[in-house]
């Protein structure tokens, strides 16, 4: 995300920034597939238009797997899901709800 493209440092608000940088991190999925860094970065910018981007609940089921051993990183995803329930789909609803303990 930082050298050279300086991905960090690009404003979120604006839309093309958001798509370049998920761009760039769509291009590098394979690599970062358990990277909990990588589907952190991805919700972040995924959850700016949740309403149009289907990825945020991908982005937010990987992260929820991924961090079943951090409590803490944990248990901030099971508020944010209970806050924001009826943005699922059922589909995800179910695979989280199997997954909550």
């Amino acid at each position: 995300m930082g050298f050279p493209n300086n991905y960090s440092k690009k404003s979120l608000l604006n839309e093309f920034n958001r798509n370049e940088i998920n761009s760039f991190l769509s291009k590098n999925i394979n690599k970062n597939l358990l990277n909990i860094n990588y589907w952190n970065q991805k919700l972040i910018i995924t959850n700016y238009d949740k309403n149009k981007n289907q990825n945020f609940e991908e982005a937010f089921i990987n992260l929820f797997f991924l961090t079943k051993n951090n409590k803490e990183k944990n248990l901030d995803l099971k508020k944010y899901f209970i806050v924001n329930y009826d943005y699922f789909s059922e589909k995800n609803k179910k695979i989280i709800i199997d997954n909550y303990n």
